[in-house]
């Protein structure tokens, strides 16, 4: 996950000691499967995708799952997250791109059809100016598949340790409007875990 917050240093440290249990506990937490289920018939099936602190993959992985385009690239700046992402796809004999670098430095001539983000927004000093540089990156037409921390008490908890924010609906279709995105749908999670803590928005650009 992109790691921009105050303590950078620590989060990042934070980051990448948790990634080689990353994966399993976002299986067993239920997140793996909410993102499958935000996924299931929105996921578009050709052009090139960016998935935004990929982490160790599970979005782009359940991404594919869902029939998306495999025309991936992958980027964190945590190595050793990117590592375990890029094992993840060797074992579907999958190659994506992999680019070791926070958002912010990410540079790349090719507009994207899709664009990934779980559990990035949060980390952003500037969360405005990350939401218009996914629209940047988006080509016409592309969609902008977000997932956000929202209002839980739930979310204190992850803070502790990795120092995120959580916003109000009304705040992430703020941004996306003023970033010249449109709203095609919100999406509430119904269990576990990910129904406290996330929701997820598809927003796509005109």
């Amino acid at each position: 996950m992109s790691v921009l917050y105050a303590d950078r240093m620590n989060t990042s440290t934070r980051y990448e000691n948790a990634a080689p249990t990353w994966s399993k506990k976002l299986l067993r937490r239920g997140y793996t499967k909410a993102y499958s289920g935000f996924l299931v018939g929105s996921a578009l099936a050709s052009g090139a995708v960016l998935d935004v602190g990929t982490g160790t993959g599970a979005f782009a992985l359940s991404w594919v799952e869902a029939g998306g385009s495999t025309d991936l690239t992958l980027i964190d700046p945590s190595t050793a997250m990117l590592e375990q992402a890029s094992s993840h796809f060797a074992q579907l004999g999958l190659c994506p791109k992999a680019v070791n670098c926070g958002f912010e430095d990410f540079s790349n001539d090719t507009k994207f059809g899709a664009i990934l983000a779980s559990h990035v927004l949060e980390h952003f000093a500037d969360p405005l100016d990350a939401m218009h540089q996914f629209a940047q990156n988006l080509s016409s037409g592309g969609c902008l598949y977000l997932i956000v921390s929202k209002p839980h008490w739930c979310n204190w908890l992850i803070w502790l340790r990795f120092r995120h924010r959580w916003f109000r609906p009304e705040i992430i279709r703020g941004m996306a409007q003023d970033a010249g995105l449109t709203e095609l749908r919100l999406h509430i999670f119904r269990t576990g875990p990910p129904s406290r803590t996330s929701l997820g928005y598809i927003f796509s650009k005109p």
